[in-house]
């Protein structure tokens, strides 16, 4: 697990309430704000502080400890001129990294001018999740390192099973790279090396790199 940050959400919509509960999870110390109570108090339970306040108001972040975080994630969905406003006011306060949460093209463009350190847009990666997850049903995650290379976790295609990493050569026929195996044992997974004379079994999934456009021609489950 990651060390133990402290980030503030501020906008608890869909977004931003999911956000702050997933990092929660994830072992991160998590203040969530909105002006409204009831999200509030919705969340409260889920994370370490749930404050009801404006967060326009910069002697009110102050009280509450926000310019300590070490990452402020600005959810607001509905008020745009809030989103810029918090966001110039966090990075005025010297929070290290504060992300924005944008909707349109021309939000983004404001929302980096004003300082944002980078900027979310979440219906665009969700709709980019969906389109990798279509075009390659075989790949149980994908993770983007840049635009065109990921790296995807995938079953051991059956056409695979009982050979050699050293006989398939998947660098040279697909060019792609074998990083890691994800085997499960008992009440864990665990990261193994590839040995690349082993021959491949059923039970382990593989960790690959590659472009996209490379990844796609690796073999379905299906064979």
């Amino acid at each position: 697990m990651a060390a133990s940050r402290r980030f503030a959400v501020v906008g608890l919509g869909r977004f931003g309430s999911r956000l702050a509960a997933g990092l929660a999870m994830a072992g991160q110390e998590v203040i969530a704000i909105d002006k409204q109570r009831e999200p509030v108090e919705q969340i409260r339970d889920r994370v370490d502080l749930a404050i009801a306040l404006d967060a326009t108001d910069e002697q009110a972040l102050l009280t509450h400890g926000i310019d300590k975080v070490d990452v402020a994630v600005v959810g607001i969905g509905d008020m745009f001129e809030d989103t810029v406003l918090v966001t110039r006011i966090l990075k005025d306060l010297g929070v290290g990294r504060v992300y924005a949460r944008a909707v349109r093209p021309i939000q983004d463009r404001i929302l980096r001018r004003v300082g944002a350190d980078d900027v979310i847009s979440p219906e665009n990666e969700s709709a980019d999740r969906w389109a990798h997850r279509l075009v390659t049903p075989q790949f149980l995650n994908q993770f983007e390192l840049e635009d065109g290379y990921s790296i995807v976790e995938m079953a051991t295609p059956p056409s695979w099973v009982g050979k050699a990493l050293s006989e398939l050569r998947p660098n040279r026929k697909f060019g792609v790279h074998v990083l890691a195996l994800k085997v499960k044992g008992e009440g864990r997974t665990s990261l193994q090396l590839p040995d690349p004379d082993e021959a491949m079994t059923s039970d382990a999934a593989l960790l690959v790199m590659g472009r996209d456009k490379d990844l796609a021609k690796l073999p379905r489950q299906e064979g």
